[in-house]
């Protein structure tokens, strides 16, 4: 980090580091998908072919409402919600980094990241959890406050060259999104409902 390799955009605070890992804090956008039980998609195509389907809902809070009260996100049991971490990550070509669930949230049913742990060398951007409510009680998640996920590097045994880094083929569409649904821009060869 001193060199500049590894950056987060705003700086970490002196809590947010552990022993080998550094916790990550919750941003301010939730987005959630609406109760679409007539509808069956196929994300074998991304999710650039559902993602104009209008099957999603966002919620942009702010640190405080205008009464200066902090806002937060209640997740309810069995319940599912991505969320950003409030932190922009920048990884360089030699390392690759793990973004894992804490323990203390872990404990109270949350599930923080459902698949795809693994954040590329080359990645820039915020990172998107996948969280789920597992448990039996709904679970307020404020932004700031919470920092519900993990992230460890591991060094490569050689830089990944920059056309094999993450961003430099078409398939890498989430590098840089503000958004869960952002992506560049590709040809989609649409979706299938039935």
């Amino acid at each position: 980090m001193k060199r500049g390799e590894i950056g987060f955009t705003p700086e970490l605070e002196e809590q947010q580091w552990g022993q080998a890992s550094i916790n990550l804090r919750l941003g301010f956008q939730f987005t959630t998908l609406r109760d679409n039980k007539n509808i069956t998609v196929s994300v074998a195509e991304g999710i650039s072919a559902v993602s104009n389907l209008g099957l999603w809902d966002t919620k942009e809070f702010k640190e405080a409402d205008e009464l200066g009260s902090r806002e937060s996100y209640e997740l309810k049991p069995n319940h599912f919600v991505l969320a950003k971490t409030y932190e922009s990550i920048k990884i360089p070509t030699n390392l690759i980094a793990r973004v894992e669930g804490r323990s203390t949230y872990a404990r109270m049913g949350l599930s923080i990241h459902q698949t795809a742990p693994w954040v590329q060398p080359g990645w820039s951007g915020p990172l998107i959890l996948e969280i789920a409510n597992l448990g039996k009680i709904t679970i307020k998640l404020t932004p700031l406050i919470d920092r519900p996920c993990q992230l460890t590097f591991f060094k490569l045994t050689c830089r990944v060259p920059d056309e094999l880094a993450y961003g430099a083929r078409p398939t890498d569409q989430f590098k840089d999104q503000s958004h869960p649904l952002d992506q560049k821009k590709k040809k989609a060869r649409g979706s299938r409902l039935t």
